[in-house]
């Protein structure tokens, strides 16, 4: 699971690297392109004819229904018509929007871990939250911290047992992608803080669970023998400013892949 998802991470920073410090270029180029590329995919994976004909013979059904208003047998008749060829929709475009939720799943949590949140700047502070696994004391196991030059960690850490955390703060003293290595026990856990203006993938979270590839990317895999369930930084939200207006990232996605969406609806006529 973890090459699967870290070949996609690499295949979404090549994407990414042409637009360096320009994020909200990127995030609304790649909403546009995400959503011309959903639309050719459900083309090339349903069946138009089949969708075609439940869509005529819902409107048929319909128009049935409002010429004959007054008469309760085609009136019933024709609204158990429309239901079924509603039937028949769902049946003909099961397999093309299956298809298109395995593919946009992966595609949202990308642009999530790059646009959701902003980079850190220059002596711009962060919390970094480490989560022990269950049963383990945070003050029975041995853990610490460790920054390097261009990026300084408080000494000072505070824990909570019943949530079995322990939390430090991080300061990057320059732009950048800088490491951070978790020591819990014997094992090291070394993970980046972005610093860097740029629309790779900031990193927020990564749990020691399998599938956690798949949603956080940009903080590499927990060792499955660490004491470590999970690492958090709090990374400040991004917003993206479009036609005056302030907007979060994933209002911009969806408003972009609506545009990109329409662009081959239009010019090839598909039917949805």
């Amino acid at each position: 699971m973890d090459s699967i998802a870290r070949v996609i991470t690499v295949l979404f920073d090549a994407v990414s690297l042409p637009f360096g410090s320009h994020r909200a270029l990127a995030l609304v180029i790649l909403s546009v392109l995400s959503g011309a590329l959903f639309a050719l995919l459900f083309r090339a994976t349903s069946k138009p004819a089949a969708i075609k004909r439940a869509r005529d013979r819902f409107q048929a059904r319909v128009l049935e229904m409002r010429l004959y208003p007054d008469d309760p047998v085609l009136l019933t008749r024709a609204f158990f018509g429309a239901l079924a060829t509603q039937g028949s929709y769902f049946r003909a475009t099961a397999k093309p929007i299956l298809i298109l939720l395995v593919v946009a799943l992966p595609v949202y949590f990308q642009l999530e871990s790059r646009f959701a949140h902003r980079p850190l700047l220059a002596n711009e502070r962060a919390v970094v939250t480490m989560t022990l696994k269950p049963g383990l004391d945070v003050h029975a196991v041995p853990v610490s911290l460790q920054g390097s030059d261009e990026i300084a960690v408080e000494p000072r850490s505070v824990r909570a047992p019943a949530a079995r955390e322990i939390v430090w703060r991080v300061e990057p003293k320059a732009r950048g992608r800088h490491e951070l290595v978790a020591h819990a026990y014997d094992l090291a856990y070394t993970f980046p803080i972005n610093a860097e203006e740029s629309a790779r993938a900031v990193g927020c979270k990564r749990s020691a669970a399998r599938w956690d590839a798949f949603q956080h990317a940009g903080l590499p895999s927990i060792p499955p023998p660490s004491a470590i369930q999970s690492v958090r930084v709090s990374y400040p939200e991004a917003s993206y400013r479009l036609l005056g207006a302030r907007m979060g990232w994933l209002s911009l996605f969806l408003l972009g892949t609506l545009v990109g969406g329409l662009i081959p609806v239009v010019v090839l006529r598909i039917q949805m």
